[in-house]
């Protein structure tokens, strides 16, 4: 029985995770949802050539860390990412605690319109991830994805993050982004308390779905 999202079916569902077990335990909330789930049990050595082979499928369900005994060449946030483009609607299921995770997702964020925990991955979840990537497609963003020009204060930069005030998001919270998120022409000149601007989803309900584009010195 295949799952009917305003004019699209979907019926196939590729399962991504270098843990057998989970693959098995994603596999069941894809039948529960009356959809015919596909495991990845080999091993890729080739992204490119792998997104060519996932376009047969109607959606993806992947992992984040799909490293282990080199079973993928790539994270789960880029399989999203690249999925993106060819409008496969795809879910990125991790736990996303970790400030290195947060790192490594958030270059990916613009083009990955749902993550869920492992804790909030169910039937009713999986169905609501797809269609809020379906909607998206079409230029339905949700308004927590929507992007908008705004100020931003420079609080303080290290080696390897800067640290952000964001007063339309939330004018008491320091965000953290990784530097190799902002152009190097801008990242060069960059000093604490300079002021500047990025399109940025400020409707975000938590920092970890933030996302910037564009940024600009004022």
């Amino acid at each position: 029985m295949s799952l009917i999202i305003d004019d699209k079916e979907i019926n196939n569902v590729c399962v991504i995770d270098d843990d057998a077990q989970a693959r098995h335990g994603w596999s069941l909330a894809i039948e529960d949802s009356k959809l015919h789930p596909f495991p990845q049990n080999e091993k890729v050595l080739n992204i490119d050539d792998y997104i060519p082979y996932l376009q047969r499928f109607d959606a993806i369900v992947t992992d984040h860390h799909l490293m282990k005994k080199n079973y993928f060449p790539v994270n789960g946030a880029e399989i999203v990412y690249r999925c993106y483009d060819y409008k496969i609607p795809s879910i990125l299921v991790t736990r996303y605690d970790d400030e290195k995770v947060v790192d490594e997702i958030r270059r990916y964020r613009n083009k990955i319109p749902i993550i869920l925990s492992q804790e909030e991955y169910a039937p009713d979840t999986l169905r609501q991830g797809l269609e809020i990537c379906l909607n998206e497609f079409k230029g339905k963003l949700l308004p927590e994805r929507k992007l908008w020009r705004t100020f931003i204060r420079i609080d303080d930069i290290d080696k390897t993050h800067v640290y952000l005030l964001i007063p339309a998001w939330n004018p008491n919270k320091v965000v953290s982004i990784n530097r190799n998120l902002i152009q190097e022409e801008i990242l060069k000149v960059l000093n604490p308390d300079m002021k500047m601007f990025a399109q940025v989803n400020i409707e975000a309900k938590d920092v970890i779905d933030l996302y910037f584009k564009n940024w600009e010195l004022k």
